[in-house]
């Protein structure tokens, strides 16, 4: 295994101008992605997306640091495998002790200290579990127990929502661990439940050959309790008193403060930690937030060599794996451009020409994580909307399911997975397996938004939002030479009506001599200059069709 450590060169370099400094480019046409796959927007979205031509921002990749350009492109290298691209589908887990308080966000440690935390954190820990003096954080972690976990169950869970790869979050912004690692003493293992929580997930997944899915959080542990918080809100009493302060627990706390968990040790760990889950699991899917390189927590010397292992480390085993290039809020993707798969956190400033294959993550419903009396206000129909809207534009969609503290999973939240799983029962074949088509949709354009954002609202930005689907909103795929439309809706008028594949289409001049709908059979349709009309059947054949249908263009 190759170590590398910090030295005060690479973190000159680091800290230097040799980074590009611009975050976004204003659109341009030498903005735009194209590979010689993509598809071409439908006329109606491409004059909207020309409309706003140079009003919103478009993502752009950080220049990587001269010394490392080779190291990158041969990372580069390793292309998107094709079975991600065929999947379709996954489903990971935003789960940990931060799970145990169960109350508005995933990041509760960096709240619960807070005095003047305007979400209420600070007294909803005085009301439920004491001053944080007396109840620290990481007190938290004996709570944690996941008496309820049982990994097959998951599996399966996952498996019935028609996920083709998936996994366990295994570490959060509070660093807790996961997996039983002899990295950190505050892991699963060794703590809390004392399972491996994450190997017995992979002992079952590798039985029934699903893919592996594996994602990190860990860069922003470094100082999050400690950078919005007012420190001078603690008298010296307070403050001898709190975990966060105390030399003991500062290897769970690390920042500012710590004498031995410094900056290069903290970074040194985050690398290690990655290197020891390739070693001990071997990911097929590696998922990555909050790294910037720039930064001396996740420094690109460490970047390099963790991602170079990985990829090293599954052609040894001859499998083909891929990383998760994700575009956090308001910054550069983690890595340069053609590394991994380019990835966008709920469809965020994801262009709506984004141009070659891309993955889009979301929360079940949000918060991130379970909360108790948790709102399900994003439901399966949602969510299935969103599936077909981004399989057809070239997406792969990873869906986070949030387990209570204990592994159990509410059961208005499993009726949504299970509700997505039987839709893709009988609407598969028109998602798995297939590849965009000359355009991705028509239709009326409610899925995507531009909206003011900043502080000086000097920029748009994409907003991709599923709650006001229309009817006539359709998503084409194609497989093997056959084309498949999608409807999003079950029309109120009983007919759908296809513009772009009206008699003598530029987009599929053939003949068509049959329309079965997916699930029922063969419906009747005529073909005339206006479109392909279709008669739906009298009744929907289920309930499930209430969320979209698929057809097949013969």
């Amino acid at each position: 295994m190759k170590k590398f450590t910090l030295s005060l060169l690479s973190l000159a370099v680091l800290s230097g101008s040799i980074y590009t400094k611009a975050i976004y480019a204003k659109n341009s046409a030498s903005d735009i992605y194209t590979d010689t796959n993509v598809a071409q927007l439908s006329k109606n979205e491409a004059a909207l997306l020309k409309k706003h031509q140079g009003e919103f921002t478009r993502p752009t990749y950080q220049t990587a640091v001269v010394e490392y350009r080779d190291a990158w492109n041969k990372i580069g290298s390793n292309k998107i495998p094709e079975w991600i691209i065929d999947a379709k589908f996954g489903i990971y887990t935003h789960w940990g002790v931060y799970s145990v308080p169960a109350f508005a966000t995933n990041v509760y440690h960096r709240y619960m200290y807070d005095k003047s935390n305007p979400r209420g954190i600070y007294q909803y820990h005085l009301d439920n579990f004491g001053k944080p003096e007396d109840f620290g954080y990481s007190k938290f972690v004996d709570m944690f127990k996941a008496e309820d976990y049982n990994a097959k169950n998951m599996l399966d869970l996952m498996i019935d929502s028609g996920a083709k790869f998936g996994g366990l979050g295994l570490v959060h912004h509070d660093g807790f661990l996961m997996w039983d690692s002899k990295i950190s003493r505050w892991n699963a293992g060794n703590m809390g439940p004392k399972r491996d929580l994450y190997g017995e997930f992979v002992t079952e997944a590798r039985k029934r050959d699903f893919k592996v899915a594996a994602s990190f959080h860990h860069a922003r542990t470094w100082d999050m309790v400690y950078k919005d918080l007012d420190e001078s809100s603690f008298n010296a009493t307070e403050k001898s008193k709190l975990d966060i302060y105390d030399p003991a627990y500062e290897d769970f706390f690390p920042g500012r403060h710590s004498k031995t968990t410094t900056i290069d040790v903290f970074a040194q760990q985050w690398h290690d930690k990655i290197i020891e889950v390739v070693d001990k699991y071997s990911p097929d899917f590696f998922f990555f937030d909050g790294i910037r390189r720039t930064n001396a927590n996740s420094p690109e010397n460490l970047v390099v060599d963790a991602l170079d292992y990985y990829y090293e480390h599954a052609k040894a085993e001859g499998k083909e794996v891929v990383v998760a290039n994700k575009l956090p809020g308001g910054a550069n993707f983690n890595f340069p451009e053609h590394v991994g798969i380019p990835t966008y956190e709920g469809g965020r400033d994801m262009p709506a020409d984004v141009g070659g294959y891309f993955l889009v993550d979301r929360a079940i419903s949000y918060p991130w994580t379970y909360v108790n009396n948790k709102d399900y206000n994003l439901k399966a129909n949602y969510h299935i909307d969103a599936l077909m809207d981004m399989v057809a534009r070239g997406g792969i969609y990873l869906l986070s399911l949030t387990p209570m503290a204990s592994g159990a999973i509410d059961p208005k939240e499993e009726a949504i997975f299970r509700e997505i799983g039987q839709w893709l029962n009988i609407n598969g074949e028109a998602i798995y397996d297939t590849r965009r088509w000359t355009i991705p949709a028509e239709g009326p354009i409610s899925t995507w938004k531009i909206k003011e954002s900043g502080k000086k609202k000097q920029v748009m930005r994409m907003i991709w939002t599923y709650n006001n689907v229309k009817d006539g909103e359709i998503r084409f795929t194609q497989k093997d030479g056959q084309l498949y439309a999608m409807s999003l809706t079950w029309p109120k008028s009983g007919e759908l009506l296809i513009e772009s594949l009206k008699a003598n289409s530029e987009y599929y001049p053939q003949g068509i001599n049959k329309v079965s709908m997916l699930g029922y059979g063969d419906v009747e349709f005529t073909r005339t200059k206006a479109g392909l009309k279709i008669k739906l059947p009298k009744q929907k054949p289920s309930k499930i069709f209430s969320h979209g249908m698929s057809f097949k263009i013969h």
